[in-house]
């Protein structure tokens, strides 16, 4: 399972975890969270904002 974490403050897109998922939510800490769903490409900064990625952060 593939998990993409991205920052709870800002909502930033941070990093993609593949490995192993209990390790990956132990690593994570609190200021992070994850989607399952992913950014719809990697050229760009994306922002997870109500539930759905989006290029505005202040969206």
């Amino acid at each position: 399972m593939i998990l993409y974490i991205y920052s709870k403050d800002s909502g930033i897109y941070l990093y993609r975890d593949n490995g192993n998922v209990d390790g990956a939510l132990y690593d994570m800490g609190d200021d992070k969270d994850f989607t399952l769903t992913p950014p719809p490409d990697y050229d760009q900064s994306w922002y997870w904002v109500d539930n759905k990625w989006t290029t505005d952060p202040a969206n």
